[in-house]
Order: C-alpha cells, then structure tokens, then sequence
C-alpha cells in the first residue's frame, strides 16, 4: 500500500498545482493588475505621441509657409533696394551734370564781370569803402559821381563795433 500511498499523494500535490493554475495568488493578482495598468498606459502614451506627431506636422506646415512668405518678402526687398539703387545712381549722374552746367555758369558769370569795365569801377570802389577811404578818394579813384560815391559808402561801410 505504500505505492497507493504514495501514488495519492502525488496526485494530491497535482491537483493542488492544477488549483494554483486556476486560482491566482495575491502576487499573480498584482502582477496580472500591473500588465493591464502598464499596458493601458502604453496604448495611451502611443495615442499621445501621434497627437503630438500630428502637432508637429501642422507646425512644420505653419513653418513652411512662414519660411515661404519670408524668403517672398526677402526677395521682395531686394528687388526695391536694386531699383532704388538704380534711381540713386540716376540721380547722382544729372545732379553731377547739373554742378557741371552750374559751375560753366559761374565761369560765364565772372568772364562777363571781369569784361564788364562800370562793374570793376563799382568793385573797386566798394573795396576802398571797406578800406576805410573817404568819398573824394573813391571818386578820383574809380571816376564815378559824388552821388554814387556817397551810395556805395553807406552799403558798403562797416559798422564802428566791428
């Protein structure tokens, strides 16, 4: 009988291992708890992370089209600096042209003064004025009348603070 016994007894210990299969413990219970909860959380984390993929696409596109806009206007402003640029350049050769004529001008202007013999006599005469000489001086002087002598005296003296 001891083989029966013994027989029995495995038998007994396999149904109570078959029973542990069937009835989990506290630690299995915990474990079987923490999958699901971990397994929540990775499906949860995935939906999150193409939430954010999603984000970023529609960043990269608001992005795309910031960056276009900008180049747009860059290029823009170029094409306003270069035909500003052009004007400038236009501008400076007429006003170049321009000083040119006006100083041929000037030249002209002092070639006539110079010929001009009543406008040197007035010359001379307002330089004795500021000279200090008197009135019969200018008039031997520059041979013009007493009159014009007095009138080019009162414009052409200097005042006594001076």
């Amino acid at each position: 009988m001891p083989f029966l016994f013994n027989d029995f007894t495995k038998l007994k210990g396999l149904a109570q291992m078959e029973m542990q299969f069937i009835a989990p413990t506290l630690y299995e219970s915990i474990l079987l708890v923490l999958v699901v909860v971990l397994s929540l959380l990775i499906v949860w984390l995935f939906k999150q992370i193409r939430s954010l993929q999603q984000g970023i696409k529609s960043l990269e596109a608001k992005y795309d089209s910031r960056l276009e806009e900008t180049v747009s206007s860059v290029r823009n402003f170029a094409h306003q600096q270069n035909e500003e640029q052009a004007r400038n350049l236009v501008v400076t050769r007429h006003i170049q042209a321009l000083q040119g004529k006006f100083d041929d001008l000037e030249n002209q202007l002092r070639e006539v003064k110079l010929q001009d013999p009543s406008l040197r006599l007035y010359q001379r005469a307002a330089e004795l004025v500021k000279q200090g000489a008197s009135i019969e001086e200018i008039m031997e002087a520059c041979d013009i009348p007493r009159a014009e002598a007095e009138m080019l005296s009162m414009v052409h003296r200097q005042p006594a603070g001076s």
